[in-house]
Protein backbone atom coordinates (compact mmCIF):
# COMPACT_ATOMS: atom_id res chain seq x y z
CA UNK A 1 0.00 0.00 0.00
CA UNK A 2 1.78 3.42 -1.20
CA UNK A 3 0.30 6.41 0.68
CA UNK A 4 0.75 9.70 -1.11
CA UNK A 5 -0.46 12.85 1.31
CA UNK A 6 -0.82 16.49 -1.08
CA UNK A 7 -1.67 19.88 0.92
CA UNK A 8 -2.87 22.99 -0.40
CA UNK A 9 -0.35 25.32 -1.43
CA UNK A 10 -2.70 28.39 -1.86
CA UNK A 11 -1.52 30.17 1.39
CA UNK A 12 -5.44 29.89 2.61
CA UNK A 13 -6.81 28.75 5.55
CA UNK A 14 -8.38 26.03 3.21
CA UNK A 15 -8.37 22.42 4.85
CA UNK A 16 -5.55 19.76 4.22
CA UNK A 17 -6.48 17.20 1.62
CA UNK A 18 -5.03 13.93 2.30
CA UNK A 19 -5.41 11.12 -0.54
CA UNK A 20 -4.67 7.40 -0.09
CA UNK A 21 -3.75 5.93 -3.59
CA UNK A 22 -3.71 2.20 -3.37
CA UNK A 23 -1.50 0.06 -5.87
CA UNK A 24 -1.98 -3.65 -6.25
CA UNK A 25 1.04 -5.26 -8.27
CA UNK A 26 1.12 -8.12 -9.74
CA UNK A 27 3.63 -10.30 -10.15
CA UNK A 28 4.15 -10.33 -13.63
CA UNK A 29 4.87 -5.86 -13.01
CA UNK A 30 6.59 -6.16 -10.16
CA UNK A 31 9.77 -7.66 -11.67
CA UNK A 32 12.21 -5.38 -13.36
CA UNK A 33 12.10 -5.21 -16.98
CA UNK A 34 16.03 -4.74 -17.30
CA UNK A 35 15.64 -8.45 -16.16
CA UNK A 36 14.20 -9.72 -18.69
CA UNK A 37 15.23 -7.48 -21.71
CA UNK A 38 17.25 -8.72 -24.06
CA UNK A 39 20.08 -6.12 -25.55
CA UNK A 40 19.27 -5.37 -29.30
CA UNK A 41 21.85 -6.60 -31.91
CA UNK A 42 24.30 -3.90 -32.68
CA UNK A 43 23.44 -2.25 -36.11
CA UNK A 44 25.10 0.04 -38.31
CA UNK A 45 25.04 3.89 -38.33
CA UNK A 46 22.16 5.08 -40.23
CA UNK A 47 20.80 1.76 -40.00
CA UNK A 48 17.14 0.63 -39.19
CA UNK A 49 15.98 -2.02 -37.16
CA UNK A 50 14.85 -4.56 -39.90
CA UNK A 51 18.58 -4.62 -41.52
CA UNK A 52 20.30 -8.01 -41.06
CA UNK A 53 23.21 -8.03 -38.47
CA UNK A 54 26.47 -6.51 -40.82
CA UNK A 55 29.43 -9.63 -41.35
CA UNK A 56 32.58 -9.37 -38.75
CA UNK A 57 35.43 -8.47 -40.47
CA UNK A 58 37.35 -6.20 -38.46
CA UNK A 59 39.61 -9.19 -37.12
CA UNK A 60 40.54 -10.67 -40.14
CA UNK A 61 43.94 -10.05 -41.77
CA UNK A 62 43.62 -10.09 -45.40
CA UNK A 63 46.74 -11.01 -47.92
CA UNK A 64 47.38 -7.40 -49.56
CA UNK A 65 47.24 -9.53 -52.81
CA UNK A 66 44.28 -10.43 -52.69
CA UNK A 67 43.03 -6.98 -52.65
CA UNK A 68 41.20 -4.96 -55.48
CA UNK A 69 42.95 -1.62 -55.71
CA UNK A 70 41.17 0.67 -56.90
CA UNK A 71 42.39 4.75 -57.88
CA UNK A 72 39.97 7.66 -57.32
CA UNK A 73 40.31 9.63 -60.89
CA UNK A 74 39.01 12.67 -59.45
CA UNK A 75 38.02 14.26 -56.11
CA UNK A 76 35.56 12.21 -53.58
CA UNK A 77 34.80 14.32 -50.91
CA UNK A 78 31.68 14.24 -47.90
CA UNK A 79 30.85 18.18 -48.71
CA UNK A 80 29.58 17.46 -52.50
CA UNK A 81 28.17 13.87 -52.19
CA UNK A 82 24.15 12.93 -51.16
CA UNK A 83 22.99 9.89 -50.54
CA UNK A 84 22.23 7.84 -53.53
CA UNK A 85 24.81 9.46 -55.79
CA UNK A 86 26.50 6.89 -57.96
CA UNK A 87 30.25 6.69 -58.03
CA UNK A 88 32.56 5.43 -60.66
CA UNK A 89 36.15 4.00 -60.10
CA UNK A 90 39.24 2.94 -61.51
CA UNK A 91 41.02 -0.83 -60.89
CA UNK A 92 44.43 0.20 -60.71
CA UNK A 93 45.81 -3.69 -61.62
CA UNK A 94 44.67 -6.47 -64.03
CA UNK A 95 42.52 -9.22 -62.06
CA UNK A 96 41.20 -12.76 -62.78
CA UNK A 97 38.24 -14.15 -61.00
CA UNK A 98 36.33 -17.96 -62.24
CA UNK A 99 34.00 -15.83 -64.18
CA UNK A 100 35.09 -12.41 -64.71
CA UNK A 101 38.28 -10.99 -65.76
CA UNK A 102 39.06 -7.59 -65.09
CA UNK A 103 41.70 -5.53 -67.20
CA UNK A 104 43.67 -2.48 -65.36
CA UNK A 105 41.49 0.72 -65.77
CA UNK A 106 38.70 -1.57 -65.42
CA UNK A 107 35.14 0.72 -63.56
CA UNK A 108 33.85 -0.42 -60.64
CA UNK A 109 30.97 0.89 -59.54
CA UNK A 110 28.99 2.32 -56.63
CA UNK A 111 27.15 4.79 -54.76
CA UNK A 112 26.80 6.94 -51.41
CA UNK A 113 25.07 5.74 -48.72
CA UNK A 114 25.29 8.80 -46.34
CA UNK A 115 27.04 11.71 -46.27
CA UNK A 116 27.85 15.28 -44.05
CA UNK A 117 30.10 17.63 -43.86
CA UNK A 118 29.78 20.51 -40.84
CA UNK A 119 32.20 23.51 -40.15
CA UNK A 120 30.92 24.70 -36.74
CA UNK A 121 31.17 21.69 -34.84
CA UNK A 122 33.74 20.60 -37.25
CA UNK A 123 33.12 16.78 -38.73
CA UNK A 124 32.50 15.18 -41.61
CA UNK A 125 31.40 11.69 -42.20
CA UNK A 126 30.77 9.63 -45.56
CA UNK A 127 29.47 6.17 -46.49
CA UNK A 128 29.89 4.49 -49.45
CA UNK A 129 28.96 1.06 -51.17
CA UNK A 130 30.58 -0.84 -54.10
CA UNK A 131 28.62 -3.70 -55.91
CA UNK A 132 29.46 -4.11 -59.43
CA UNK A 133 32.68 -4.11 -61.80
CA UNK A 134 33.47 -4.74 -65.18
CA UNK A 135 34.17 -7.72 -66.72
CA UNK A 136 35.72 -8.25 -70.09
CA UNK A 137 33.92 -9.18 -72.39
CA UNK A 138 30.89 -9.46 -70.32
CA UNK A 139 29.99 -5.79 -69.47
CA UNK A 140 29.03 -4.59 -65.75
CA UNK A 141 28.37 -7.42 -63.39
CA UNK A 142 27.41 -7.16 -59.79
CA UNK A 143 30.08 -8.17 -57.40
CA UNK A 144 30.24 -7.68 -53.44
CA UNK A 145 33.05 -5.93 -52.50
CA UNK A 146 34.06 -4.74 -48.48
CA UNK A 147 36.32 -1.49 -48.34
CA UNK A 148 38.71 -2.45 -45.94
CA UNK A 149 41.52 0.06 -46.35
CA UNK A 150 42.38 3.67 -48.06
CA UNK A 151 46.20 5.19 -48.69
CA UNK A 152 46.47 8.74 -49.10
CA UNK A 153 47.62 9.91 -53.24
CA UNK A 154 51.45 9.41 -53.54
CA UNK A 155 52.16 13.63 -52.61
CA UNK A 156 50.72 12.48 -49.25
CA UNK A 157 52.18 9.35 -48.52
CA UNK A 158 54.24 7.91 -50.09
CA UNK A 159 55.12 6.56 -54.21
CA UNK A 160 52.14 3.76 -54.79
CA UNK A 161 53.48 0.38 -56.16
CA UNK A 162 52.87 -1.33 -59.26
CA UNK A 163 51.34 -4.96 -59.04
CA UNK A 164 51.09 -7.78 -61.54
CA UNK A 165 47.50 -9.58 -62.13
CA UNK A 166 46.72 -11.85 -59.32
CA UNK A 167 44.77 -14.88 -61.01
CA UNK A 168 41.99 -16.30 -59.23
CA UNK A 169 41.26 -20.11 -59.80
CA UNK A 170 38.40 -22.67 -58.16
CA UNK A 171 37.50 -19.71 -55.19
CA UNK A 172 41.22 -19.24 -54.35
CA UNK A 173 43.69 -16.60 -55.28
CA UNK A 174 47.08 -18.02 -56.55
CA UNK A 175 49.20 -14.91 -55.87
CA UNK A 176 53.15 -14.04 -57.35
CA UNK A 177 55.85 -12.89 -55.62
CA UNK A 178 55.71 -9.50 -56.97
CA UNK A 179 52.44 -8.85 -56.28
CA UNK A 180 52.81 -8.89 -52.71
CA UNK A 181 55.29 -6.31 -52.95
CA UNK A 182 54.36 -3.31 -50.24
CA UNK A 183 57.31 -1.07 -50.67
CA UNK A 184 57.07 -0.19 -47.12
CA UNK A 185 53.32 -0.77 -46.20
CA UNK A 186 53.51 -3.40 -44.15
CA UNK A 187 53.24 -1.27 -40.73
CA UNK A 188 51.47 1.31 -41.75
CA UNK A 189 48.38 -1.21 -43.07
CA UNK A 190 48.62 -4.01 -39.96
CA UNK A 191 50.77 -3.06 -37.63
CA UNK A 192 51.95 -5.54 -35.65
CA UNK A 193 50.31 -8.12 -38.06
CA UNK A 194 51.54 -10.71 -40.58
CA UNK A 195 53.34 -9.27 -43.27
CA UNK A 196 51.81 -8.15 -46.29
CA UNK A 197 48.75 -7.76 -44.94
CA UNK A 198 45.82 -5.49 -44.77
CA UNK A 199 43.87 -5.02 -40.99
CA UNK A 200 40.25 -4.04 -42.31
CA UNK A 201 39.93 -0.38 -41.41
CA UNK A 202 43.47 0.53 -42.15
CA UNK A 203 44.00 4.28 -43.23
CA UNK A 204 47.61 5.41 -44.41
CA UNK A 205 48.39 9.26 -45.34
CA UNK A 206 45.10 10.99 -43.75
CA UNK A 207 45.42 12.51 -40.57
CA UNK A 208 42.56 11.56 -38.13
CA UNK A 209 40.21 9.73 -40.97
CA UNK A 210 38.67 6.52 -39.57
CA UNK A 211 37.42 3.69 -41.80
CA UNK A 212 34.23 1.04 -40.65
CA UNK A 213 33.94 -1.57 -43.37
CA UNK A 214 30.72 -2.21 -42.61
CA UNK A 215 29.54 0.74 -40.58
CA UNK A 216 27.37 2.49 -43.00
CA UNK A 217 23.69 2.29 -44.19
CA UNK A 218 22.69 -0.98 -45.65
CA UNK A 219 26.31 -2.34 -44.18
CA UNK A 220 28.62 0.12 -46.65
CA UNK A 221 31.85 1.51 -45.44
CA UNK A 222 31.66 4.75 -43.08
CA UNK A 223 34.18 7.19 -43.42
CA UNK A 224 34.45 9.85 -40.40
CA UNK A 225 36.51 12.66 -39.24
CA UNK A 226 36.64 15.67 -36.45
CA UNK A 227 37.65 17.71 -39.79
CA UNK A 228 34.77 19.91 -41.33
CA UNK A 229 35.16 18.02 -44.77
CA UNK A 230 36.67 14.54 -45.57
CA UNK A 231 38.19 14.69 -49.23
CA UNK A 232 39.48 11.73 -50.95
CA UNK A 233 41.87 13.63 -53.57
CA UNK A 234 42.86 12.13 -56.97
CA UNK A 235 45.27 9.12 -57.17
CA UNK A 236 43.78 7.61 -53.53
CA UNK A 237 43.99 3.86 -53.69
CA UNK A 238 40.54 1.90 -52.28
CA UNK A 239 41.87 -1.42 -51.29
CA UNK A 240 38.37 -4.01 -51.69
CA UNK A 241 38.23 -7.34 -50.47
CA UNK A 242 36.40 -9.52 -52.37
CA UNK A 243 34.26 -12.34 -49.90
CA UNK A 244 34.63 -15.80 -50.43
CA UNK A 245 38.17 -15.04 -52.59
Amino acid sequence: MLIVRTFSLTGRSTASMTALLFLALTPGLAQSPAATSTPAASQPAGADSSQPACPVISSKDIPFAATLQVKVKGILDAAHQKPGKNLWLSLGRGVVFPECTMQADSAVYGHVTAASASKNPPSSQLSLLFDHVDCDGKGKKEMKLWLVGIIAPPDTSRHLHNEVPTEVSGGSRRISDAAANLDGYDAELNPGGPPNTVKPGAVVGFKDLKLEPTGGPSCSARLTSPNKNIELGMGTTLLFAVPGN
